[in-house]
């Protein structure tokens, strides 16, 4: 009996030590499974009737965004600016732009979203400033400090004295035939601009404006910030020599250099020590970069350096309105395979610089997006107007205000233009959309605002909006938070398939209708084991043959519709049925990815060997 009782207790022991071990894998950071919200501050609301979005709008909305379930707010620049580049062309890094209020305002702002448990994050722009900033003015007087704040150099003139700027770099911008420096007579040499000409890089390779970058954001988190969004990393340093590219415009010296994630790493560690000494919370850190994978992943940091993790773009950059369910699929497994183990990730349908979702992918198809998108793992982030499937609207020339678009033709600007995206917050059917009291804004809002707004999805039964609510409540949910995911397709891939799954809890499974006609599904093809009706918890907007249950054998899903079920427990092995199904089996780094399953089943594994070592020597045959 003594033995049994120490084999009794040694059990409950290695339990115990399982549940405390694995009480600490599944403790995550707030920002891990963050769902942000993206507001542009020109098109939120109006408080003043001017016609221009400010702090005191934001305010106001705080208790919607509250009720629609997102936990993080993302302002757009607010910082003082001459606005010629939308505010990404900043004057003053440590103040706010009168159009949008003052620093009380946006004090006001965060006690009450932190009041509400919101999180409130700010765009930082370290790459460039506006002319108009006193650095950049003292720098084109030469005075120091700051005359190397931003990148000078003499260029050379030609047989006939016409001056040549220093090298063949081209701006994104492409006014003065592409170049992307701008002579000043007052200095009397050049100065590279990546962007706009009012917009002049600064020289991070000087030590002085690395610590201004510094006080910034110490400015900002003294004042209760969460988090950062750090814009155009991808053009942070260019080449110190000032080479000519070898091909014009490919960006070999002025895009993506070994020093913008060294810097980025500075950054984060600038950030965590501001943290630690403050025994603040952690912040949500996450940088804008484009380039290759392997570049995107250096950003997440090495075995020495703490990085910040990349915006995950491929929603926007690889997903189209003619993408299958196996492209898709495709999409999601080649990122996840690329990401370092336990990393978190991040899913965005759409941000100020790109079509909206509702326009590139389509209409029908954003409350499938918005079940994928909220329901894999880590972070999500929705652009303002994104849970009401707001659309582009189309702008004429003269109602054209983004300088992409302003430097080119008038035959050629609607390409660039990002106007069509940014257009105002469509709240209800009054003037302007609800979002001003006047009936000329900054720019012209979208027509459809008669029938799409707010106010009319909240009393609709089935829309955009309450689909969206019913995501961003279930995403809270540990199998969301915690769980392990799988990819799978049906119906010759016009069915994506997601399931999310967790030990000890249900599974749920997103089923995805891509195609253009009703479809449909039989899910037993891809788990025999599922036996059960299924529980429909949320289902898309355009969803007909809407039940509590529905048999998984028999799953009708009309065009672009889609619905989130809820089964028992099930394994996540699939067996694969037919040649319309298809699954990959789940791959060692799926599961990789989820410490908490990983480590229970590797605790199961030690329990059960213990206990059969330890009976078998207690056994009276040995």
């Amino acid at each position: 009996m003594d033995s049994l009782r120490r084999v009794f207790l040694f059990v409950l022991g290695l339990l115990f030590v399982k549940s405390s071990y694995l009480e600490q894998l599944v403790k995550k950071e707030w920002w891990e499974t963050a769902l942000v919200y993206q507001i542009w501050p020109r098109g939120f609301q109006d408080s003043d009737g001017d016609g221009e979005g400010d702090l005191k709008g934001i305010i106001s909305h705080l208790d919607y965004l509250q009720d629609l379930g997102i936990n993080t707010i993302w302002l757009n620049p607010i910082y003082s600016s001459p606005l010629i580049d939308s505010g990404y062309d900043i004057s003053n890094y440590i103040d706010i732009n009168p159009l949008f209020g003052n620093l009380q305002h946006f004090d006001e702002l965060v006690n009450e979203a932190h009041k509400r448990d919101l999180k409130v994050i700010l765009d930082i722009v370290p790459n460039h400033s506006s002319d108009q900033h006193q650095w950049f003015r003292l720098s084109s007087k030469n005075i120091p400090p700051y005359n190397n704040y931003y990148i000078w150099a003499d260029g050379s003139r030609d047989g006939k004295g016409n001056r040549i700027p220093p090298n063949n770099w081209v701006s994104t911008y492409s006014d003065e035939g592409g170049s992307a420096w701008t002579w000043h007579d007052t200095r009397e040499q050049w100065y590279y601009h990546k962007f706009h000409k009012s917009q002049p890089d600064l020289n991070l390779r000087n030590e002085n404006v690395l610590q201004e970058l510094q006080n910034v954001f110490k400015f900002w988190l003294m004042r209760n910030v969460d988090g950062f969004r750090i814009n155009a990393v991808s053009y942070l340093y260019e080449d110190e020599h000032l080479r000519d590219e070898p091909n014009v415009g490919n960006g070999t010296y002025t895009s993506g250099l070994p020093e913008n994630t060294a810097l980025v790493y500075m950054f984060r560690s600038y950030i965590n020590e501001w943290v630690e000494t403050n025994n603040s919370t952690s912040k949500l850190l996450i940088a804008e970069v484009y380039g290759s994978d392997n570049v995107l992943i250096s950003f997440y940091g090495n075995d020495t350096h703490e990085g910040i993790p990349p915006f995950n773009f491929r929603f926007i950059t690889s997903v189209r309105n003619t993408s299958t369910a196996a492209h898709i699929k495709n999409v999601l497994e080649d990122w996840f395979e690329k990401l370092p183990n336990n990393a978190s990730t991040n899913w965005v349908l759409s941000n100020h610089d790109h079509s909206r979702a509702a326009s590139r992918i389509g209409l029908n198809r954003v409350d499938g997006l918005h079940m994928l998108s909220l329901l894999l793992p880590g972070q999500a982030f929705t652009y303002y107007g994104e849970e009401i499937a707001m659309l582009d609207r189309k702008m004429l020339w003269n109602e054209t205000i983004d300088q992409m678009g302003c430097v080119k033709t008038k035959d050629t600007y609607a390409n660039y233009s990002r106007d069509p995206a940014r257009t105002p917050m469509q709240w209800n059917s009054s003037t302007s959309g609800g979002f001003s009291t006047s009936k000329t804004t900054y720019l012209p809002i979208h027509p459809n605002y008669l029938q799409r707004n707010v106010e009319a999805q909240k009393k609709e039964i089935q829309s955009n909006l309450n689909t969206y609510k019913l995501l961003a409540a279930l995403r809270r949910n540990e199998v969301f938070t915690h769980g392990d995911y799988e990819f799978a397709t049906l119906n010759n891939d016009r069915i994506f398939i997601l399931k999310r799954f967790l030990e000890n809890n249900p599974t749920y499974i997103v089923v995805v209708n891509l195609g253009l006609r009703e479809e449909k599904v039989n899910l037993t093809s891809l788990y025999p084991n599922l036996k059960d009706s299924l529980q429909i918890i949320v289902a898309s907007s355009n969803a007909v043959h809407v039940t509590e249950m529905i048999s998984p054998q028999n799953i009708l899903l009309t065009a672009n519709a889609a619905l989130v079920l809820k089964a028992k427990e099930i394994p996540w092995s699939t067996t694969t049925s037919g040649t319309n199904a298809t699954t990959a089996s789940p791959p060692a780094i799926t599961t990789e990815k989820n410490s908490a399953t990983a480590s229970s089943s590797m605790l199961q594994l030690i329990i059960s060997t213990s206990v059969v070592v330890m009976l078998f020597e207690l056994s009276p045959f040995v």
